[in-house]
């Protein structure tokens, strides 16, 4: 019984290997006819050469702030003027952060932590404030917040963070 098994095995190996050298090319010196310039994924320029910029720029659009947006900015400011607390704090960082202006962003988020510093923000806890200036965070849009000003009020962002956790 183990001498078939033996001799099984070996037939076996030796029709793998006559499979393998019948389907193996011959040694031959074919050439490949390469194409004489390769081209990549982007042909319309090569690898060292400068591009020109366009010669349109593309159009900056500024983001216009609508007639309605800016009723609700003028009454989030009087509001949080009047009488700063949870509700006013809420509405001043989500007209601030609907504007999709950056600075304006981080001058509200300014003047909501200057209030939490001296306590007019006492139904306020620091865990909520903090939890409330990153979600507004996000209302931004995303050009808003990859842009140079974007990166000045993510670290504006990231130092009232590090204030809330310590306090």
């Amino acid at each position: 019984m183990v001498t078939l098994l033996i001799s099984s095995v070996l037939v076996l190996g030796l029709v793998a290997i006559a499979i393998y050298f019948w389907q193996k090319p011959a040694n031959t010196s074919q050439t490949i006819n390469q194409p004489k310039r390769l081209r990549g994924l982007f042909s319309d320029f090569s690898l060292n050469q400068l591009r020109t910029p366009a010669e349109t720029p593309l159009p900056e659009t500024a983001a216009k702030v609508d007639q309605e947006t800016f009723e609700q900015a003028i009454e989030a400011i009087r509001t949080w003027q009047q009488s700063p607390n949870r509700n006013s704090a809420a509405k001043l960082l989500h007209v601030a952060a609907l504007s999709d202006n950056p600075k304006n962003y981080a001058r509200a988020i300014e003047l909501v932590l200057m209030s939490w510093r001296d306590g007019s923000l006492k139904d306020l806890s620091a865990k909520e404030l903090q939890s409330l200036l990153n979600s507004e965070y996000w209302v931004l849009s995303s050009r808003t917040r990859i842009s140079g000003a974007g990166f000045v009020l993510k670290q504006t962002l990231s130092n009232a963070n590090r204030e809330l956790e310590s306090g």
